[in-house]
């Protein structure tokens, strides 16, 4: 089995609120970088795979040279080799046709896997637009994998609970986080072969971008009132809450 893993490198997901700051509609370069968060459940997944059907497993990336170092914690994970994409677009169009590139590199490729969304854009539609290019099926929010009889069985996870799905073929999953995907901590041996694993490293190629233009990014103000409901009893301070909620169109 030939497995093959997305993964991207972000700003720290975890910088407080207060904390964060943008320049040219981006996050400030000070902040630390990292593997995004459901792309680390997504390398978890792939190296679930590659060890119950002894497979194979590729990480690739699209961005900047200097991710290396952070994308090596996936090799560390369980991954067997890495292919980067050099390049700082956007567009996921461009994003995903450059992956698209790098997989076909990969060889011949059973399954890819992403993570739902990004932790810096938060789209969620690069791996979407990835299947597509590719002719693969497309299931997002996945949770779970596995092969049977030659299918794919999957767990999506859906606003009104779990479902379980069958897939034919070759298939891109989106996935999400879930207690059996949380990413494993890679002992030290493997921390220190990661280092030494050679990368292969491709220029982009960059195709027509998508006609949507960004006109501005900006950090969302939240602006927080609060208003003190006094009351002689909880009966009266209930009713008088439900009263305000009303009049704020709240309910």
């Amino acid at each position: 089995m030939n497995i093959v893993v997305c993964a991207k490198v972000v700003p720290d997901y975890e910088v407080p609120a207060s904390d964060f700051e943008l320049v040219n509609g981006r996050a400030h370069e000070r902040f630390t970088r990292v593997i995004g968060l459901y792309d680390e459940n997504a390398v978890e997944v792939g190296v679930q795979l590659k060890e119950r059907y002894n497979g194979n497993l590729v990480i690739v990336s699209y961005g900047r040279e200097d991710d290396i170092p952070i994308l090596r914690k996936a090799i560390a994970m369980g991954g067997d080799k890495m292919i980067l994409v050099i390049g700082q677009s956007d567009d996921p169009y461009v994003i995903a046709e450059n992956l698209k590139m790098a997989i076909e590199k990969a060889g011949d490729v059973d399954i890819v896997l992403a993570g739902r969304q990004s932790a810096d854009m938060d789209r969620g539609i690069v791996p979407g637009i990835l299947a597509t290019m590719l002719g693969y099926t497309f299931v997002p929010q996945v949770s779970k994998i596995e092969s049977l009889n030659g299918e794919w069985k999957a767990i999506q996870v859906t606003e009104k609970g779990l479902r379980e799905i069958k897939v034919k073929g070759k298939a891109l999953f989106s996935i999400t986080d879930d207690p059996d995907n949380v990413p494993r901590i890679p002992p030290v041996r493997r921390i220190l072969a990661a280092k030494k694993m050679p990368v292969e490293k491709l220029e982009e190629i960059k195709p027509s971008p998508m006609p949507v233009e960004e006109l501005s990014v900006e950090i969302p103000k939240i602006e927080i009132e609060c208003e003190f409901i006094s009351a002689e009893d909880i009966k009266e301070s209930a009713r008088l809450l439900l009263k305000r909620l009303k009049e704020e169109h709240y309910l």
